[in-house]
């Protein structure tokens, strides 16, 4: 027998559920028309992140500027979405996000895996870390 604290609450969470989805759709939209605006529109000023390639950026300007480039000059022919895989809800305004980003392109198949880490300010989910590492 375990006394060892459980992180998950297990409260409703499906309208939170709903809108973390949305987050992601409107990421896979952005990506699609190569916005990078769009793309990080909601990740947080102070948000880290770490890309795939293990460079990590250290605020919103930084990462913006990352996917900037990669959008405008190296996703044309790219498909990808992400699967979520799991949601857990420390506390009822952060959630960290398991994720799986497959990638299609003329060079094959590849995919990512992913914890984020969202946190609801003001009504919002919002982005405010990830780390990203590619599996295949």
């Amino acid at each position: 027998m375990s006394n060892r604290p459980k992180a998950h609450h297990d409260d409703d969470h499906e309208e939170d559920l709903h809108a973390i989805r949305k987050v992601f759709d409107e990421l896979e939209t952005a990506f699609v028309e190569h916005d990078a605006a769009k793309f990080d529109d909601r990740f947080t000023a102070d948000t880290v992140f770490t890309a795939v390639n293990g460079v990590r950026f250290q605020d919103w300007q930084e990462l913006h500027e990352y996917h900037k480039e990669r959008l405008e000059n190296h996703a044309d022919g790219i498909r990808t979405w992400y699967e979520i895989e799991q949601v857990i809800f420390p506390r009822s305004d952060v959630a960290i996000v398991c994720l799986r980003q497959p990638a299609i392109s003329q060079a094959g198949r590849r995919a990512n895996v992913g914890t984020w880490i969202l946190s609801k300010l003001d009504g919002q989910w919002w982005i405010c870390a990830a780390q990203n590492t590619g599996v295949a």
